[in-house]
């Protein structure tokens, strides 16, 4: 189809050439025409998501009516999608002037200016809207996405519920709201509101994979396997999707699903700290200490400061017996964050291997000061007094692991 777009295209610019020779009133004509087939063709190809070459051909057309708001509205909307959004600026800039000030059209420019950071430009146009259209529920969505991104929750939300009264069909609306409940620790509410989107497009994917968060949020991993799945089926393509997926499947304990999913995740995302991180997590569960810690070695090149991750490769270091280097890392990571209790016992209980005794009950001392019930670091200390065979303060710290003092 697009081929024969292309060939009637060109026979249109043969033609309108003959035409200008012969007759000036068929340029004009030709002009027309050939601007509806540069409109249809860029929004087809728009819907299609083919974003590039849809920007090309209204191009054309803006070329041939440099003075079409529609047309310069709608390259806003393109580059707008297309994340262009200094581009998206300039077209829909002139599509409110030439258009004078049409509200769809200074309803997508307030949205580009968001987009752009400049959010009281944003809800100046929106208001502008507003006291043209009260019942507009799109510029009510708008309005009360502005207020939730400045802080105002509350009124934000009520704007919100202003849109959906005005559209109660608006799965857009029901999406935001559902997120506003989910960020704000409401997991009923928000379930509900995506559920209610659900109803009126059951194969939306940013309100299945929403659902599927949530779900996540409640630690029900079959139901929230259940909406991620879906959304993946549908063709989302994101990141936070796959390692949700991920994280669903080892929760379950369906470790090689969870391992299938990352690589894929990595495919699409090469350099994505989270999924390597993932990834190696699942190698570590599965003891594949050495694959786990070329992983986390990978990581380290891209964000060599990263407290959590140094501590990860100095585990799988220390499961491999390669205690000095570990030791080393679990220092790193220590430095990182010196009021982890955790980065501290692993580093103790690795001296406590190596034999650095002296050095583990230091570390152990100042873990046990501020935290006296951590059973873990009595343990530990039991065993090196145990190991320097002064038995009564071992028993005495193994009775303090066990609660039992």
């Amino acid at each position: 189809m697009e081929g024969n777009v292309n060939i009637y295209i060109e026979f249109m610019f043969l033609v309108g050439n003959l035409w200008e020779r012969s007759k000036g009133m068929a340029v004009n004509f030709y002009k027309k025409l050939l601007k509806l087939v540069f409109i249809g063709t860029g929004t087809i190809r728009h819907w299609r998501g083919d974003y590039e070459k849809a920007v090309r051909t209204l191009e054309q057309a803006v070329h041939l009516e440099p003075n079409n708001p529609q047309l310069h509205w709608k390259l806003g909307c393109i580059y707008l999608k297309s994340q262009n959004i200094e581009k998206s600026l300039y077209h829909l800039e002139h599509a409110v002037k030439l258009g004078n000030r049409d509200p769809l059209y200074v309803l997508w420019l307030s949205n580009a200016q968001n987009f752009s950071g400049n959010i009281t430009v944003a809800s100046n146009l929106v208001e502008e809207v507003i006291e043209k259209l009260p019942d507009s529920a799109e510029a009510w969505y708008l309005k009360g996405k502005y207020l939730i991104e400045q802080g105002e929750k509350e009124e934000g939300l009520k704007c919100l519920d202003k849109s959906i009264e005005l559209d109660p069909r608006n799965i857009e609306v029901w999406n935001e709201i559902g997120c506003f409940y989910l960020a704000n620790n409401q997991t009923m509410l928000a379930l509900e509101s995506f559920r209610k989107g659900l109803e009126i497009k059951s194969k939306e994917t940013s309100l299945l994979f929403n659902l599927g968060l949530t779900y996540l949020k409640l630690e029900d991993y079959e139901h929230a396997l259940f909406y991620l799945e879906k959304a993946k089926k549908y063709n989302l393509k994101n990141v936070k999707l796959y390692n949700a997926l991920g994280l669903c499947y080892s929760k379950l304990n369906r470790l090689n699903l969870a391992e299938e999913i990352y690589q894929e995740t990595l495919k699409l995302f090469p350099e994505d700290v989270e999924s390597l991180s993932n990834l190696a997590a699942i190698k570590a569960q599965k003891g594949l200490y050495l694959q786990s810690l070329i992983l986390y070695e990978k990581i380290l090149k891209i964000d060599p400061y990263d407290s959590t991750i140094l501590n990860n490769t100095a585990w799988c270091l220390e499961k491999l017996n390669r205690l000095d280097e570990a030791i080393s890392y679990y220092y790193r990571a220590l430095a990182r964050e010196p009021e982890n209790s955790i980065f501290r016992l692993n580093l103790s209980e690795c001296l406590y291997k190596k034999g650095y005794f002296g050095e583990a009950i230091e570390h152990l001392e100042k873990i046990i000061s501020s935290e006296k019930e951590n059973s873990k670091a009595w343990q530990i200390l039991g065993n090196i007094y145990d190991s320097m065979k002064l038995h009564a303060k071992a028993v005495d710290c193994f009775n303090k692991a066990l609660g039992l003092v």
